[in-house]
């Protein structure tokens, strides 16, 4: 059934007879009905769907991150939408059907905000402790004090339980490190991790930062 807003000239939306009226981002549109098609789907497509499936699968977990890494698209995309298409174009590898992904290349915001060039992961200690370090001096001073207040976002990745661990500004970039007790499940997995800077009105990021792998121990 459709709808008709602002009177019978007014924005269509929903079926009417062979057209589909919708509103994009604001923008009201028209399009002729989409037809079923009986051919059955070639390889390609096949493959490209299951690329999607592992791209969508992977972010979906991720959507508070990524809505605030990829905020810069939303003006055209959803934020989820644009990591699942930057996942797909630059991080999926591998043939048909055995697919992975790359996580080095795997990217969870991009901005214009400074990252930082000596941040790291210190070698795992008992206890399971998490240590991520920077120097709040790979800026010159006066960007140094003007971006102190940055938050770091941190999030980690187990691909054995296909588990997530974020970390949402956790610590200011002056603080030049963030330290962490790693729950005791995590012991002994590889643990994929990336971190990036947002600044505290939460409306820019820094590119995303691939840190390694690091493996908790007792």
């Amino acid at each position: 059934m459709a709808k008709i807003f602002n009177g019978i000239l007014g924005s269509v939306s929903g079926l009417v007879g062979p057209v589909v009226g919708a509103v994009v981002r604001g923008v009201a549109t028209i399009r002729s009905r989409p037809k079923k098609s009986t051919k059955p789907a070639a390889a390609s497509q096949k493959e490209q769907r299951s690329k999607f499936g592992m791209a969508t699968k992977f972010i979906r977990s991720l959507k508070s991150i990524v809505d605030l890494g990829f905020q810069s698209y939303k003006k055209t995309m959803s934020p989820s939408n644009a990591a699942v298409q930057d996942l797909l174009t630059n991080a999926i590898t591998g043939i048909a059907p055995n697919y992975k992904i790359d996580y080095e290349k795997v990217t969870l915001s991009k901005g214009n905000l400074y990252d930082s060039a000596s941040i790291k992961v210190m070698p795992p200690t008992a206890g399971a402790t998490l240590t991520i370090t920077w120097n709040p001096a790979d800026l010159a001073p006066e960007e140094a004090l003007l971006y102190a207040a940055d938050r770091l976002v941190a999030v980690l990745y187990d691909e054995q339980t296909n588990r997530f661990i974020l970390y949402n500004r956790v610590a200011a970039r002056s603080a030049g490190k963030y330290e962490t007790e790693l729950p005791f499940l995590f012991v002994g997995h590889k643990l994929y991790v990336w971190v990036f800077f947002v600044s505290p009105d939460l409306k820019s990021v820094s590119n995303s930062q691939y840190l390694g792998i690091f493996t908790p121990i007792q």
